[in-house]
């Protein structure tokens, strides 16, 4: 079983449970997206996208003006983070992702985020460009259950031209990077060090690249997954063989004991080029929990920002409040999952279906 297995949700036979009894379950992950401002912009951010119909609550129009801002800055205040962060540890949440929206480490209390879940006894995994480290960044890193880092490029040149930044942010990203892979060989840390390579028909044929770049630096993983935007599967009509070969081969060339390629280029594809979900019950939302910088609680990353996805704010109430309420109750009780034109959960919600059946067929033969 791999990190990226559906089969995960067994080892959670309380959640299964009372998702079977049709019980009111507390979220096991909590996405925490602490800023929406970003210090990158990356062609293919899904949250900045023109046309992606997911990001309507993201951007920001000027009332008088009618000017766009894609980047606003909106960030979770510290203490509210802190409030809810206690009501994460008090309702039993086992992990918190920090997460973007936009980049966390542009949040200025960031590392004092970080600390307060590890001070509160949840697993932190993070998700960031890791190109600002503050002195305190990697020590806490090192008590972190995981931490990737996004790179989508084989070479300066590319890094720089897909996220608009100067060569600075790739130099100091490739700095950071390796130096966290040292001090966790030194000090026999337990994070797990992963990099990410999202597949667009701009960067498709540095993915070798990429994989040795990555495995230099001394990290454990790289995921290598397709670009999620409006053209759906038809977008990788052009290259999509030859990126699914490299991709093949890379994983064949890089891969050992000490250095994990999760090729997951395919199974994005499929989730694209699959219609709506053949089923109703969405038992990924009950068990993940989004919470953006804007303060809404969405139910899954691919409608965060989005009216489909909001199940509530937490501007004038608690975390808890709100999971308990009528409100979020009768919101998840109506979704049907059949509305999402697709799914990133698919393979997830299956399993969870699977799990919650009260008369599966032929279980014996194994």
């Amino acid at each position: 079983m791999t990190a990226y297995s559906s089969g995960k949700v067994f080892h959670h036979r309380d959640k299964i449970d009372q998702l079977k009894a049709g019980e009111q379950t507390v979220p096991l992950q909590v996405h925490l997206i602490i800023s929406d401002l970003c210090n990158q912009d990356c062609s293919f951010c899904a949250y900045r996208m023109s046309g992606y119909t997911t990001n309507e609550l993201f951007k920001v129009v000027h009332p008088e003006s009618g000017e766009v801002n894609n980047n606003p800055n909106r960030k979770i205040p510290y203490e509210k983070c802190l409030e809810i962060l206690d009501d994460c540890a008090e309702m039993g949440v086992k992990a918190i992702q920090i997460t973007g929206g936009g980049e966390p480490s542009v949040h200025p209390d960031h590392t004092k985020i970080y600390q307060a879940v590890l001070d509160r006894s949840m697993e932190l995994a993070l998700v960031s460009n890791g190109v600002i480290f503050k002195p305190e960044t990697i020590p806490l890193l090192l008590q972190s259950t995981w931490a990737r880092f996004s790179v989508d490029a084989g070479n300066p040149e590319s890094y720089t031209r897909i996220r608009n930044v100067s060569a600075k942010h790739h130099d100091r990203m490739w700095k950071n990077v390796t130096e966290l892979a040292a001090e966790k060989k030194r000090t026999l840390s337990k994070v797990t060090i992963g990099m990410g390579f999202v597949v667009t028909d701009d960067n498709w044929s540095e993915v070798g690249q990429f994989a040795e770049l990555a495995k230099k630096a001394g990290v454990d993983n790289i995921r290598i997954s397709a670009v999620f935007q409006p053209d759906n599967e038809k977008y990788f009509d052009q290259f999509f063989d030859k990126a699914a070969e490299l991709c093949r081969k890379t994983k064949e060339k890089y891969e050992d004991e000490n250095f994990i390629v999760f090729n997951n280029f395919g199974e994005r594809y499929a989730d694209l080029a699959q219609a709506a979900p053949d089923y109703s019950f969405c038992g990924y939302q009950e068990l993940v929990t989004y919470i953006g910088g804007d303060l809404n609680v969405y139910r899954c990353c691919v409608t965060a920002y989005n009216q489909q996805g909001m199940v509530g704010s937490l501007a004038d109430q608690r975390f808890k409040d709100l999971w308990n309420s009528e409100q979020k109750k009768k919101n998840f009780s109506c979704f049907d999952a059949k509305s999402c034109d697709r799914c990133m959960f698919n393979n997830k919600n299956k399993t969870i279906l699977y799990a919650i059946d009260s008369d599966p067929q032929h279980v014996n033969f194994v």
